[in-house]
């Protein structure tokens, strides 16, 4: 039984940090430090000194954090509210020329091992990842980004009804960052509403769209804090800020998570481009011309997506200098399940595998899903070549999710990812 609860956050207080929306960023694991560097310049204020506070300004990032969040407080630039609440919540963007809406609300909910089946995972996750969330939390005594999470609405729709009836009302915050999707956040205290939402997700599962990481990290520190002394049921860290989207909700976008081969040797990469030419058959294809690569490797993506029917493709862009490649697998294994036909799955097993090992992929394989980076990279000569993959479809996720299985680490791109800073959860004896 999934259990919803409201908390009482700590936001920015405009009259004190002034503009809030300079002040938000992306969550911790896409933040390159190109990016990082531009948020530090974009606000003295900017959530990023919290969520990933930067190396080398002193010997532990992780109290720098910690210190940084109360001098936040001391000085009124962050605040606690008064009550509990819930926070519904609109964000607005752009995706391949439409202007899209998805609608949602921020709840603490209560942590539950994957083995109850309440919480349900889908992809695996990098170790040191998890150790880094553990230790912002040990220090900072917060969470500054929600997890995205996916539900089934019941069968009238309450919670997705509610939810738009309450975001036709005046906001109560207006995000409008220059580089990241307009969030409007509407807070609701009122026990009756928020009991609606309680009741109707009761019996819901809820899938991790994004935030494996920042969630095991989170069962870590409960286990630890328990090690150490009895934890009361109610106390907050026995819960996570989570942003909880329907499946039906529109604006409900998933996007590839691509591979950039960066620091591979000689052989791993000509391991990895003959296993390429055995398992597929490899075209080129041609670019609109004019365009920065950038836009190339977006509208590469694109088409990828859109070829149809049961084939399992991948993309290469870079394995020959500015060039891009479909590679279709010639005759894909028999899949027995949903897991096994995913493209990721079968990228991983049959294709990486037998060259490179899955520690040593951590090292020399990055997840990234921004074009703008990747185009950087392969130009540059900073990685060798990247593989551009395609979304997982939704049904294909919920097959592999609600029979307990998980992708490789970083296969689904929900998009957009919430924001850090708009609320926070701070750890203390009660929500």
């Amino acid at each position: 039984m999934a259990e919803i609860q409201p908390f009482r956050a700590v936001r920015y207080n405009p009259d004190v940090a002034g503009d809030v929306s300079l002040h938000i960023c992306p969550p911790f694991d896409v933040i390159t430090p190109q990016l990082q560097q531009e948020l530090y310049d974009r606000s003295p204020y900017n959530i990023v000194r919290l969520e990933l506070a930067r190396r080398g300004l002193s010997e532990d990032p992780y109290e720098q954090a910690a210190e940084t969040s109360q001098l936040w407080l001391d000085s009124g630039a962050l605040k606690h509210e008064g009550e509990p609440s819930i926070y519904v919540t609109e964000e607005e963007f752009e995706y391949q020329g439409q202007k899209l809406f998805r609608r949602g609300f921020v709840a603490a909910v209560r942590l539950e091992d994957y083995d109850q089946e309440i919480v349900l995972p889908h992809e695996g996750t990098r170790s040191e990842w998890v150790a880094d969330r553990v230790r912002l939390m040990e220090a900072a005594q917060s969470n500054y980004s929600p997890l995205l999470v996916i539900y089934r609405d019941d069968l009238r729709s309450s919670v997705g009804n509610l939810v738009r009836a309450i975001a036709g009302g005046e906001p109560t915050a207006v995000f409008t960052p220059p580089d990241m999707p307009q969030l409007r956040l509407w807070r609701v205290s009122d026990p009756g509403t928020i009991g609606v939402l309680q009741r109707a997700l009761a019996d819901s599962e809820m899938f991790i769209a994004d935030g494996h990481h920042r969630y095991e990290a989170a069962l870590r520190y409960r286990s630890g804090v328990r090690a150490e002394r009895e934890v009361g049921h109610d106390e907050s860290i026995n819960f996570r800020i989570m942003m909880m989207v329907s499946f039906d909700e529109p604006g409900l976008i998933t996007r590839g998570y691509h591979r950039v081969v960066e620091t591979a040797t000689a052989d791993e990469i000509s391991g990895l481009i003959d296993s390429f030419k055995s398992t597929c058959e490899l075209e080129e294809w041609t670019p609109p011309a004019g365009q920065p690569t950038a836009e190339k490797v977006e509208a590469f993506a694109v088409a990828l997506g859109e070829r149809e029917g049961d084939e399992v493709v991948f993309g290469l862009f870079g394995k020959e200098p500015g060039k891009f490649h479909v590679a279709r697998m010639k005759a894909p294994p028999p899949a027995n399940n949903a897991l096994e036909n995913s493209e990721y799955s079968r990228l991983h097993s049959l294709i990486i595998r037998p060259v490179i090992s899955e520690a040593r992929e951590e090292q020399v394989i990055s997840p990234h899903h921004d074009a703008g980076l990747i185009a950087r990279q392969v130009d540059s000569g900073g990685a060798r070549f990247a593989i551009i993959m395609r979304p997982v479809p939704l049904p294909e996720f919920v097959a592999i999710v609600t029979r307990g299985w998980r992708l490789p680490p970083k296969a689904t791109n929900f998009f957009p990812k919430p924001p850090a800073g708009a609320v926070i959860q701070q750890f203390g004896e009660r929500l």
